[in-house]
């Protein structure tokens, strides 16, 4: 979980108001992110909070769409920032630490009255607070392999001949597939590229990840170290297809590889990788044979860190 987050409900405890008792109100609806397609590819977002600061202190995080009080009046600076849940958990939220905040320089706050705020962040500058370590939409290329356990590949395909990909045109039209026939074993794809810019530790290092599946997979870090390979699960995902009907439901996730990574800085390097296999050190499952075809859709995966 982000330190941030404790950091701000231990201030929001004791943030001084003024002694006015009649607050202003902001409503926020929604935080959507823009960004150039051909730096941080697209712009597919899930933010489920906005972090709050009025005059650089912390008033609360608030789960959106929301409606919220500021004791405050007058013209005042008001930074939002967007919250995502880490790992898809709900007890790890915080803001994400490569979108810039929205800042209102001036706003100005009326008692009783409500100020409609409709925040759009972007994300920070290559090399002033982000830089990218590995990203893949599979619009033109494929730089995901099958380990020698998986029994499928994964393979790019087209809006042309699959309507279940993730499509927004002008910038998508393909998206990484896994498919796995009635009652066979499982996949385990990982990176090609060897990531190596996490010596000299990281602050954070995350990556986002649109998916469409109907059955559990796992995300994680395959890293070489003393002449080894270890393979560590982060997050299980569970399926967006629940029923098994093929319906196009598409879902985003934040995975924290940061602690992985800065766990093991003597490691000759990281893979990303993902696998149906579930049978693991850290969770087991029963394997039960699904008589319909299992199903997987990637896309628009990016590793985004900052160095420390």
């Amino acid at each position: 979980m982000f330190l941030a987050l404790f950091l701000a409900l231990g201030l929001s405890s004791c943030r001084k108001f003024s002694s006015q008792s009649v607050p202003a109100y902001i409503h926020i609806e929604s935080i959507p992110v823009e960004c150039d397609y051909y730096v941080y590819g697209a712009n597919t977002s899930r933010i489920t909070d906005a972090w709050v600061y009025v005059d650089d202190q912390i008033i609360g995080c608030y789960e959106l769409p929301a409606t919220f009080p500021i004791l405050e009046n007058g013209p005042h600076k008001v930074s939002i920032y967007g919250g995502i849940m880490e790992n898809g958990r709900g007890s790890a939220r915080g803001p994400y630490p490569f979108y810039k905040p929205a800042i209102y320089r001036d706003l100005n706050l009326v008692e009783d009255s409500i100020i409609n705020l409709t925040p759009v962040l972007t994300y920070y500058p290559i090399n002033e607070g982000v830089q990218v370590g590995w990203m893949e939409d599979f619009e033109t290329a494929n730089s995901l392999e099958p380990m020698p356990q998986s029994d499928t590949v994964i393979e790019s395909v087209g809006y042309a001949t699959d309507n279940h990909i993730w499509f927004h045109d002008p910038d998508s039209y393909r998206s990484g597939r896994i498919q796995l026939p009635p009652d066979s074993l499982d996949f385990f794809v990982a990176t090609i590229d060897e990531m190596t810019f996490y010596s000299g530790y990281v602050d954070y290092c995350l990556m986002e990840m649109d998916y469409n599946c109907n059955d559990t997979f796992f995300v994680g870090v395959r890293y070489l170290e003393d002449n080894t390979i270890y393979s560590h699960p982060i997050v299980k995902v569970v399926p967006t297809d629940k029923e098994h009907d093929r319906p196009n439901v598409w879902k985003k996730m934040y995975i924290n590889l940061g602690p992985n990574m800065n766990e093991h800085v003597n490691a000759d390097y990281f893979k990303v990788y993902f696998t149906s296999y579930l049978q693991t050190g850290y969770e087991t499952y029963e394997y039960k044979p699904i008589s319909e075809e299992r199903y997987y859709y990637l896309d628009n995966l990016k590793v985004l860190y900052r160095p420390r």
